[in-house]
């Protein structure tokens, strides 16, 4: 199961992490994995691109993707909001192997 905690103040992310392996199928032929893990990885190199790391921090590997919002930035906000679209929308399709939880400071 792959597990999403969202972290928000308001309208405003906090923090988003995902961690787990889906195990929708066999390794190598798992797509929620592979959706999953290409979104993080797409994400994170887009707020890479624009500058995120003097705002917050990024930790990536296997199984694992940690965004913390540490100064807010409203193109750094819609790129996360994109993340959660995303997100949202796997789950709506392959809810018994990806689980959203947000939570409101």
């Amino acid at each position: 199961m792959v597990n999403v905690k969202i972290l928000k103040e308001g309208n405003d992310i906090l923090e988003i992490e995902v961690s787990g392996h889906a195990d929708s199928n066999e390794y190598g032929f798992d797509l929620v994995c592979a959706g999953v893990s290409t979104a993080c990885v797409g994400i994170c190199n887009e707020l890479v691109n624009h500058n995120f790391l003097e705002y917050g921090n990024i930790e990536l590997q296997a199984g694992y993707c940690h965004i913390v919002v540490e100064e807010f930035d409203k193109l750094h906000q819609v790129v996360l909001e994109t993340f959660v679209t995303i997100l949202k929308t796997i789950e709506e399709s392959y809810g018994d192997y990806l689980k959203i939880i947000k939570m409101e400071v």
